[in-house]
């Protein structure tokens, strides 16, 4: 991996295979993956099937929370609610002022509802939303929420 930053490196190469493509290689890939711009980043299984993607450089700061999150929503949508959870609340915990935190906090209230149906976790994690996030658009979806 060429970023510059060693601590997003280290965690690209411990979590993901890296792959790096030019657009203009003639490829296949960036047309299959819908890659027009770039960077695409992608987070994929080992089957290619795509589960997070975002576009445009980063800085450091905001560009591994892209990547943590990206990691718990692929176990999100495997449905494996124990892992999304805790990657999730992670997410929120190491990098509460990103981008992603409040969608990360929005989607770890799935998370913990779907492993355990318990209404009172997802409604919790929503009002966290609204009270660390109340200019987001995530606290927006979650607005019929009761305090």
């Amino acid at each position: 991996m060429t970023y510059p930053d060693a601590a997003v490196r280290e965690f690209i190469n411990k979590n993901f295979i890296p792959l790096q493509i030019n657009v203009q290689s003639g490829s296949d890939l960036p047309g299959k993956y819908r890659a027009f711009w770039t960077p695409t980043i992608l987070v994929l299984d080992s089957l290619g099937i795509e589960y997070y993607r975002f576009n445009g450089f980063l800085p450091p700061e905001e560009f591994l929370p892209q990547l943590h999150f990206g990691l718990a929503f692929m176990a999100l949508e495997r449905q494996d609610y124990k892992t999304a959870s805790a990657q999730l609340k992670a997410t929120v915990d190491r990098y509460p002022r990103s981008d992603i935190a409040p969608e990360a906090q929005y989607w770890y209230g799935v998370s913990e509802y779907k492993g355990s149906h318990n209404v009172d976790a997802l409604l919790q994690a929503w009002r966290k939303i609204r009270k660390d996030y109340p200019q987001s658009i995530w606290a927006k979806k979650v607005s019929f929420v009761k305090d």
